[in-house]
This record gives C-alpha cells, structure tokens and sequence, in this order.
C-alpha cells in the first residue's frame, strides 16, 4: 500500500476532520479551488485547496450562525440560502439609492 502521509499532512493547529460530500458538492469545490488557484494576483503566495475553500466555509458559518436555522441538513442548507438572498437583495437596494429595508430612500 502506498504511502498517502504528504497528501494527508495537517499543518500545525489544525485538525483533520473527515466530511464526505455529495459528487455535485465534490466537482463543484475542485472547480472552485481551480478556478481560485488560477485567478490569484499573488502568484507566489500558499496553494488554494479544497481544503482551504471549506476551512473559509466553515469560518464563514461559524462567524455568522444566524445564517443556520432549521431541523435538517435541507433545512439549514435552504434557510441559509434564503437568508443570503435576502441580503444580497438588501444590498443591492442599498446600492441602488434605497433604504436598509429595500424601499425607495426620499431625495
């Protein structure tokens, strides 16, 4: 059996966990990750991984976990979803000469 021990190094502070992915969640994250290595301005900075993609993930909800609510994996996936949309919109009017709650500001 091969050796797998340098495709499988922890860097110091971190620990491994193991999360299987759906084939979909799979392609689309080693895309991504690519996708991200390829359109780095700083060409001589650490490698973008996977790994690195779902360390900012994980990051990302645990920062902000009012992003998370509901009973399931569904749940939490389709809540958080929603809620982001939300934002985004709410942005975009803001943006767009709106107010915080999305309507027309007075001018």
């Amino acid at each position: 059996m091969a050796d797998n021990s340098a495709k499988h190094q922890v860097q110091s502070g971190e620990r491994p966990k193991w999360v299987p992915l759906r084939e979909d969640q799979h392609t689309d994250l080693s895309s991504l990750a690519r996708e991200l290595m390829r359109a780095r301005s700083h060409k001589g900075g650490g490698r973008i991984t996977e790994n690195t993609v779902i360390r900012v993930a994980v990051d990302l909800v645990v920062r902000h976990p009012d992003l998370l609510s509901g009973d399931t994996e569904d749940d939490l996936r389709t809540n958080a979803f929603a809620r982001y949309e939300q934002l985004l919109e709410r942005e975009q009017a803001m943006l767009a000469g709106g107010t915080e709650d999305g309507t027309e500001g007075s001018r």
